[in-house]
């Protein structure tokens, strides 16, 4: 089997050592059109070490787990740092196999820090994917470009925290919407309502109060007190 996979190996070096295959190794592009006409997830590159700074043709990206409708889908920006390397050694089947950052394009400000505990996902409008992985500050932050509106996965704290510092915050359900736990707090800086369709059941099993400042109204055609 060995001996067979050399053979292929030393046939296959072969192949790509043909007049037509000089670009071997991997070459420095900056990208240039992201605009697939087939939307298959290509791009263009022109190489800057070149003579005129030629244009490729259509470039494949390598993508984690791409694969027929799954995979990620995450092209570079246009005038990003890429690395192409090329099928065979032939200069015109070129891919483009990472992004890199440069003294022009840096990493995000918040991402390094010396134990290497962050790992980082972040949108070219600033949107966040955060795992921080610091020892006793374990969490995930999803936010958005403001950091107004987050979701925290606090493990330190046991905690899931849905913040919006400005703006609302909406659940909607075409059928049902279940909260259990062991405690229920809801507050209100202001005014509260709850508006029921049809039918609205409150069932205490021990015990229960109301309480109201100046004035409590309770309006309806009938009213039973048990």
């Amino acid at each position: 089997m060995a001996e067979n996979l050399y053979k292929l190996l030393e046939k296959a070096h072969d192949t790509a050592s043909t007049a037509d295959a000089k670009q071997f190794g991997v070459e420095i592009g900056i990208v240039t059109n992201v605009k697939d006409p087939d939307q298959l997830g290509r791009v263009k590159v022109c190489f800057p070490r070149l003579p005129g700074k030629p244009e490729s043709d259509w470039c494949r990206v390598v993508q984690p787990a791409a694969g027929a409708g799954r995979g990620f889908y995450w092209l570079p920006h246009v005038n990003d740092e890429v690395l192409v390397a090329f099928e065979r050694g032939e200069a015109h089947r070129p891919y483009v196999v990472g992004s890199l950052w440069n003294g022009k394009d840096k990493p995000m400000k918040t991402a390094y820090v010396d134990e290497n505990t962050t790992v980082m996902i972040q949108t070219k409008s600033g949107h966040q994917v955060v795992f921080d992985d610091k020892s006793g500050q374990e969490k995930i932050l999803i936010a958005d470009k403001s950091g107004k509106r987050t979701l925290t996965f606090d493990v330190q704290n046991k905690k899931f925290l849905v913040e919006a510092k400005e703006g609302d915050v909406e659940i909607h359900a075409a059928k049902k919407i279940v909260l259990e736990c062991e405690d229920l707090e809801i507050k209100t800086k202001k005014t509260g309502k709850i508006d029921i369709g049809t039918t609205f059941d409150l069932n205490v099993s021990d015990k229960a109060s109301i309480k109201a400042g100046p004035q409590l109204n309770i309006k309806a055609s009938r009213v039973n007190i048990n």
